[in-house]
């Protein structure tokens, strides 16, 4: 049986060969175009989430409005405001730091948490002046939430605990300042007062945004510059699993009244960008599929029609409907499997031709995802598209008889 399907694909090498091609290029395309987009969503994900936090939880705001002062003035009773409140309360640290620090222990999803002090600040250094986001952090901590000490190009990450005063400041910023490491400038609280740091890390993380705006130093020295002692603004929490975030911090947000926000609800326009993504990469998906289905049943429906008298004479010799299907089917199969594993080698040497393009993010060279369900599925899609292909064919050969076959010969 096995040998007889590949005779039958072998005696039309022209359609034969262009269907595997299709079928390979298919494959190929399918395995390149996944790759880079999931490199892509592992890139974004990395700068966003690796050097920041999965779930941030933070002092929430509280708007000022009628509701606000409901059955405070006049108990029972309806008021008509002349002029509404507004305005908003800004709480600048958590209501309950012990009770999130026990319960972030106790939690199997957490891999680790850190504290933080975030404060708006502005940076001077001679007549060079910008606003910053100064957070101040336990540096062994974060080093286990975060993935930034990676991105520091000077010094390392526990040198802004060594002492006081010290900072660690992105590389556009310190340009943008005139500065240098080792070099002192000045920070102006939200009070005005003054003080001066030293400078005695940089880091780069290649996010314009991130590296123009975020200072770090100890929460200590934080404490200090912005007069906020025995404060903590924010715990940031590192999962187990990243694409767990929103539905833990929704679950978290239930029993607290600070804000829980995970890193896709907070960057909501990311998650929508990511989401479209993978609507493209399905439908992407559905494309290939129609490719495969339809060289494969192409060929095959040729194959039917052109040996018929071999069908008949099949037929003849003991050979029953179920065999002439599973004949067929076995042609479809032989075509989606070699095409499928060429496809994959085909599709992994591009993947590594494409890798080593140069571009401006990441390590410099364009990001691409190695991950095995990318292969694996690959090869099912292929496979059980050529099944699907192969089975109306291969039921219009199994209801061939040879007495219609010679009568309509």
């Amino acid at each position: 049986m096995f040998f007889l399907a590949i005779r039958h694909l072998i005696n039309r090498p022209q359609q034969t060969i262009l269907t595997f091609l299709g079928i390979t290029i298919g494959c190929a395309g399918y395995i390149v175009f996944s790759g880079m987009q999931l490199g892509y969503q592992d890139y974004v994900i990395d700068r966003l989430v690796n050097v920041d936090a999965y779930i941030r939880i933070s002092p929430r705001d509280e708007i000022i409005s009628q509701e606000t002062f409901r059955n405070v003035f006049f108990p029972d009773t309806f008021v008509k405001w002349i002029t509404p409140p507004s305005g908003r309360i800004n709480n600048t640290y958590l209501s309950n730091i012990q009770g999130w620090y026990e319960r972030l222990a106790a939690d199997p999803r957490v891999v680790a948490h850190a504290p933080q002090l975030i404060r708006e600040v502005m940076f001077t250094h001679g007549k060079f002046s910008m606003p910053v986001r100064l957070v101040g952090v336990n540096t062994e901590a974060q080093a286990r939430v975060t993935n930034m000490e990676r991105d520091i190009i000077t010094g390392k990450l526990g040198d802004v605990s060594r002492g006081d005063s010290l900072v660690l400041v992105g590389e556009e910023m310190m340009k943008r300042l005139g500065c240098s490491v080792n070099g002192s400038l000045n920070v102006v609280n939200a009070h005005g007062v003054v003080f001066p740091v030293k400078i005695v890390a940089v880091y780069s993380t290649g996010v314009k945004q991130i590296d123009n705006r975020i200072a770090y130093s100890s929460i200590s020295t934080v404490q200090k510059l912005t007069q906020s002692p025995g404060e903590i603004s924010d715990l940031v929490v590192r999962l187990v699993d990243v694409h767990s975030s929103a539905d833990t911090a929704i679950e978290w947000q239930r029993t607290t009244a600070d804000r829980v926000e995970s890193w896709d609800q907070a960057k909501e326009d990311v998650r929508v960008t990511l989401k479209t993504q993978g609507i493209v990469r399905n439908v992407t998906t559905f494309t290939i599929m129609l490719i495969v289905a339809f060289g494969i049943y192409n060929i095959l429906n040729m194959v039917v029609n052109q040996k018929k008298r071999e069908i008949a004479i099949l037929r003849s010799v003991g050979y029953d409907q179920m065999d002439t299907i599973f004949l067929f089917l076995v042609q479809g199969v032989i075509l989606g499997l070699i095409g499928a594993l060429t496809g994959m080698g085909l599709g992994a040497y591009a993947c590594s031709r494409i890798e080593t393009i140069k571009i401006s993010v990441g390590q410099g060279h364009m990001p691409m995802s190695w991950d095995a369900a990318i292969y694996l599925k690959a090869f099912l899609i292929v496979l059980a598209s050529s099944v699907f292909a192969s089975i109306i064919p291969a039921r219009n050969a199994g209801k061939l008889s040879p007495i219609d076959i010679i009568r309509n010969s």
